[in-house]
């Protein structure tokens, strides 16, 4: 650069930087020429109860303050004089705007009444990162739920919380340890290899919500969302179909799931404390064999005596809820900050889970046109878990696998006797340990900017930063490992997002309002596994030091993601709403050519009630009447690894030379994303003056493109190759019902009922089929749902009776295949079953449809909620069943023994895997509760809440097992509805008690 080129680059910034000099002096001359004033008032709902927790905001401004328990508010502001407009808004009500004008008085107040809005329409919503929309102008669902009916459903994990309080969300509670799995899904699955799980934000922070195996134990793997207290919860925002993936971007085509943080407000410090105990029990116990004899060597039967394990490994356990929160603020500084421990005993013995967190929250307002927010969250846990179910050994499973005539106590000298192939179930209790640890950083900054009217700025960096740790110790003498051994998995995740968007809004004329946003994104995840175990334990030594066999293992990897996005939003009469979006994804785990995809999207909303031939009409019955539709395209960023693309050579040491061994599967450098398209149509109805809302919504999703692998000829010296070949369809209904029939001063009545069905379908996969879990037995099976069972059948007679063996005894069908791969059955001369052993489609873990019923009634003080979940047309696969029809503890052989069945029969049904698929359906209490609420008890005193809350207290069903909602493939995406020796989803009963000062 030449020396007139630098001068005039220092002109520039010269120039420059004295513009925004005489800018921030402009700004401080205006400012000086305004008046403080003061904007308060109380605001009620329609049956004149106060409304806490109410928005209340200078409209165009940064300036708002939230109401207080009783529902006052307080605004202090710097103004010049002139008219103004005050918006209220709040979920659930109706929001609300009123015209002030600031002149000479200082202290200006106005009380507000705010409307129920039964369908949620006036919500203010977050579609993008700092985005605000309101409902009535989207043509895809988005629900909302108060942080409140998280905390008060006794669930210490968020997600558990959602069951049955949204409308197409299925929420599965995996395991009954302490901090068991859970599975969410929008809709339903939407890939085969990858993961159907949503997309989560907190405060605009994209979280890790892993489940990932660290103790080699399937069955106990935790969520990172179980790191969240739920008593920090403000509101959650559920999105689904993958039109929202037109501005969050293609890892939200299997929807999002957004929370939102408490924050605080000005005023004088407002403290929080609750407390709670609660107390967990086996819910049921399951049939054992109790008849008092054996067989004997010769074939007859002998006396014995039984025991009932179930009595020696569960126990009643209890927990405690601790938290405190502070709030407050002056003027354009409020904050938020809060702390809580929790600890909780599993009903399996020696099995714990204990966490810690804290949450700090300033958003600071710098001027009339800009603030800036700060938060942070950091958590610590710890868990004693036990391996348990699945595919590993453990208590349960040992009880499975035994007769159980043994007594399983420890003799004098403390060695356990043998019950089985695994080792002794006081033996894991007494003797092994399974750790999990984990640590936990949240954090944000966010800028918000209005530099003009109609145009907002908004930008999010956030950090999510999380360690788990898995310790295992297996002590010297156990039937699995004789000489004993000691693991530990390390497993660190570090997620950065950085998200730009901005959104003008401009009156085109009277009738049309034009949004345009448009925004960017980038983000990253580093993930690194590290792993050292050890077997041949020196004695009384936990640890891998000294061990005679070492081994260890690393991995990293790294992925990131862009994108980029223009939407336009037209708005007619404040009432047609017409949007149109593309989209520019990308994501480095696919090829260069392949790696960036456009995904457009297109939707319309329109209030149908808002014109006048519907007023005069219809309007005095149907209130509100909203049609609403939407299409959108997003791709699945999660069927394949960093490197799966790839072929991945294996080191290894030749005669103490390094070297490499080729892979089975060959790279593939063309794999581009799995590809969704997405139609959803809708209405919502409002009714009899707004005491019923109805919500009712049709979608079908198309995959395409799905990751899927293609058996090679072996003359490439490869086995399979990853490409795009298969298709999957969803289709489905949802229905969400409001209501309030009573809804006076004293008393109200509401009602939420949801009800999803889901029609899910795999084609175009190269051989027809192949096994994802469940030992093989569920399969992606072109025609069929995802994760079907896919196993041998009873053989039966025409009349549909079993065919029994000359003994007496079932067996499974025989035949051949015709040339559409249909089973055929055969019969010889005496009219048995002869040819190949023959399989078919036997059960799908598949629900046909999940439903839900919520009752809630007020009296003055008094609360009552009551909450039934639903699952029905569910079939489960019992391995429990299985093995008890083969070893001697289950009932079986109890009816062998008792010659009540032939005995055989139970190793006959082993055999014959319809023999143990079950009915899976189940409705579930899953929440009951009642509360009472004291105000201004004592001096100092605002409010003092007691509550008693249950949980899972009982379940209708036909399930032989202790729960059919567990799963021992954890959170797998295609492997459901597998059950072999989990711990059952325990019955709480919690006791709480909330005060505010």
């Amino acid at each position: 650069m030449n020396k007139t080129n630098e001068n005039l680059s220092f002109f520039k910034r010269f120039r420059f930087m004295s513009s925004v000099f005489a800018l921030m002096m402009l700004g401080f001359t205006l400012q000086a020429q305004t008046t403080t004033y003061t904007l308060k008032g109380n605001v009620t709902d329609n049956i004149g109860e106060p409304a806490p927790g109410v928005s209340v905001q200078i409209k165009n401004t940064n300036m708002g303050e939230i109401s207080d328990f009783d529902g006052n508010y307080l605004l202090t502001a710097n103004l010049n004089a002139g008219s103004y407009t005050l918006v209220f808004r709040s979920l659930g009500l109706v929001t609300k705007e009123i015209q002030i004008s600031l002149g000479s008085e200082s202290e200006v107040v106005n009380n507000v009444v705010m409307n129920l809005d039964i369908l949620g329409l006036d919500e203010v919503v977050i579609t993008g990162a700092g985005a605000l929309t309101v409902k009535k102008q989207l043509g895809n669902t988005i629900s909302s739920i108060k942080g409140l009916a998280i905390t008060e459903s006794a669930s210490v994990d968020i997600t558990g919380g959602l069951s049955g309080k949204l409308a197409g969300i299925q929420v599965t509670q995996n395991s009954g340890d302490p901090a068991g799995g859970i599975s969410v899904r929008l809709r339903s699955a939407s890939t085969v290899n990858g993961s159907s799980d949503p997309l989560y934000i907190i405060d605009g922070v994209i979280v890790n919500n892993n489940s990932t195996d660290i103790l080699g134990t399937t069955s106990v793997v935790q969520n990172r969302l179980s790191d969240i207290s739920p008593q920090d919860i403000d509101r959650i925002e559920v999105i689904k179909g993958a039109a929202a993936a037109a501005i969050y971007g293609s890892r939200a085509s299997n929807g999002v799931v957004q929370i939102f943080t408490k924050k605080g407000q000005s005023g004088e410090p407002v403290i929080t404390v609750s407390s709670s105990v609660n107390f967990n029990s086996l819910r049921k116990k399951r049939d054992f064999n109790q008849v008092p004899l054996d067989w004997g060597a010769d074939g007859t039967t002998v006396p014995a005596t039984r025991y009932d394990y179930q009595d020696m490994v569960f126990q009643n356990s209890t927990g405690t809820d601790n938290y405190v929160s502070m709030s407050g603020g002056k003027e354009k500084t409020n904050y938020f900050a809060s702390f809580s421990y929790l600890q909780n005993d599993g009903i399996l013995k020696s099995t714990d889970y204990q966490r810690q967190g804290g949450r700090i929250r300033i958003n600071q307002t710098i001027n009339d046109w800009a603030s800036a927010s700060f938060g942070t969250y950091f958590s610590t846990s710890k868990s004693n878990d036990q391996p348990n179910g699945g595919y590993v050994a453990g208590i349960l499973p040992t009880i499975l696998f035994t007769n159980n005539t043994i007594d399983p106590s420890a003799d004098a000298d403390g060695n356990y006797p043998n019950m089985t192939f695994y080792p002794n179930i006081l033996e894991y209790i007494e003797t092994f340990d399974f750790t999990q640890e984990n640590n936990r950083t949240i954090s944000d900054f966010q800028l918000s900017l209005k530099p003009t009217d109609g145009l907002k700025v908004n930008y999010i960096l956030g950090y999510d930063n999380s360690e788990s740790i898995g310790n295992s110790y297996i002590p010297i003498g156990t039937n699995t490992i004789a000489l004993g051994s000691a693991k530990t998995n390390t497993i660190s995740t570090k997620q950065l997002n950085s998200d730009l968007n901005a959104s003008f809004d401009k009156d085109l004329n009277d009738n049309i309002k034009s949004t345009t946003t448009t925004g960017f994104s980038w983000q990253s995840d580093k993930t690194l596994l590290r792993s050292i175990s050890a077997t041949g334990l020196a004695l009384g030594v936990k640890t891998t030091d000294g061990a005679a066999s070492i081994s260890t293992d690393e991995s990293r990897s790294e992925r990131t993601f862009w994108g980029g996005f223009l939407q336009q939003t037209f708005g007619f009469n404040d009432k047609l709403f017409v949007t149109g979006a593309i989209r520019l994804d990308g994501s480095s785990v696919f090829g260069k050519d392949e790696r960036n995809q456009f995904y457009p999207k297109a939707s319309m909303s329109y209030l149908v009630s808002e014109e006048n031939f519907w007023e005069n009409s219809f309007g005095s019955s149907i209130n509100s009447f909203k049609i609403r539709a939407a299409w959108g395209q997003a791709g699945n960023l999660t069927a394949i690894g960093p490197f799966d693309r790839l072929s991945n050579y294996s080191a290894i040491s030749i005669d103490g030379t390094s070297g490499l061994i080729a892979p089975t599967r060959l790279g593939n450098a063309d794999l581009k994303p799995e590809r969704q398209t997405e139609l959803e149509f809708g209405i919502d109805l409002g009714l009899f003056d707004n005491k019923l809302g109805l919500e009712l919504t049709y979608y079908k999703q198309d995959i395409e493109d799905l990751l899927l692998a293609r058996t090679l000829s072996p003359s490439t010296g490869f086995g399979s190759r990853v490409e795009n070949i298969g298709t999957m369809t969803n289709k489905g209904f949802e229905a969400l019902i409001t209501a309030t029939p009573i809804q006076t001063t004293d008393f109200s009545w509401s009602i939420t009922g949801t009800y999803s069905s889901n029609k899910n379908e795999v084609n175009d996969i190269e051989g027809e089929q192949f096994g994802i879990g469940n030992f093989g037995f569920s399969v992606a099976k072109n025609g069929q749902p995802l994760g079907v069972f896919y196993q041998g059948y009873y053989a039966r007679n025409a009349d549909g009776s079993l065919l029994l063996t000359d003994g007496g005894l079932p067996q499974r069908e025989k035949g051949s295949y015709d040339a559409n791969g249909n089973p055929v059955p055969e019969r010889d001369a005496s009219g048995q079953p002869t040819g190949s052993s023959l399989s078919k489609v036997i059960g799908n873990p598949n629900p046909d449809f999940i439903a839900s019923l919520t009752n809630e009634f007020k009296y003055k003080n008094f609360s009552f909620r009551m909450q039934f979940d639903a699952v029905q047309g569910v079939d489960v696969l019992s391995w429990d069943t299985r093995m008890f029809y083969r070893f001697g503890g289950g009932p079986a052989t109890a009816s062998e023994l008792s010659g009540e069945s032939v005995r055989g029969t139970g190793a006959a049904k082993f055999g014959i895997a319809e023999s143990y698929i079950e009915d899976g359906s189940y409705i579930k209490l899953r929440e009951l509760s009642t509360s009472y609420l004291l105000k201004d008890p004592l001096k100092g005193i605002n409010s003092v809440k007691f509550s008693i809350t249950g949980r899972n207290l009982f379940s209708i069903d036909n399930f032989s097992g202790y729960d059919p909602e567990v799963n021992m493939d954890g959170q797998s995406n295609g492997a459901r509805g597998g059950i072999m020796g989990l711990v059952p989803i325990p019955s709480v009963i919690k006791f709480g008690v909330v005060a505010t000062f």
